[in-house]
């Protein structure tokens, strides 16, 4: 009996905030269903990562590039037959935080155009990464901060009932 071909396709977040399916290139799906035999958790070690994708079809074989966020992984016996695949590049938001060494990762061989699509788009990603860490540790500092002033509070209470 002929085994189906298993296709893999991403969810993918555009920065500007619309979200589309693109079907995994097969060098990656290769490695993504090897993952797969041997981890439980496979979809989440590409979950939340940022990839290179097309935005328009092939002409000449050329197209447009831009750089998307992962947010959801499925299965499927069909391919793709439009511009919506993705390339073999991407990063994991860890190494984005580096943006200089992700850039010229993902910027790979392609047209100027393109590598100035895919800065863009990185720039983006990076900028959302450094303030959702901004934003924690502004968090987290307000709880600190909170807690000091309870603690304060609550010894300064209790002065008063000594004296």
């Amino acid at each position: 009996m002929k085994q189906k071909n298993q296709y893999i396709w991403f969810l993918i977040e555009f920065t500007n905030g619309n979200k589309e399916w693109y079907c995994v290139s097969r060098v990656l799906r290769s490695a993504i269903l090897r993952e797969k035999k041997t981890n439980q958790f496979w979809k989440n070690t590409m979950i939340g990562n940022y990839i290179t994708v097309a935005t328009a079809d092939y002409y000449k074989g050329r197209t447009r590039l831009t750089v998307g966020k992962i947010i959801k992984i499925n299965i499927s016996s069909k391919a793709t037959k439009r511009h919506n695949w993705t390339r073999n590049q991407f990063v994991t938001p860890d190494h984005l935080l580096n943006f200089k060494d992700s850039y010229n990762y993902l910027r790979h061989d392609y047209t100027w155009y393109n590598r100035f699509a895919i800065w863009v788009a990185l720039k983006y990603w990076h900028n959302e990464l450094v303030m959702r860490q901004v934003r924690s540790r502004k968090k987290k500092i307000r709880q600190i901060k909170w807690q000091a002033n309870s603690i304060s509070y609550k010894f300064e209470k209790l002065s008063r009932k000594i004296k």
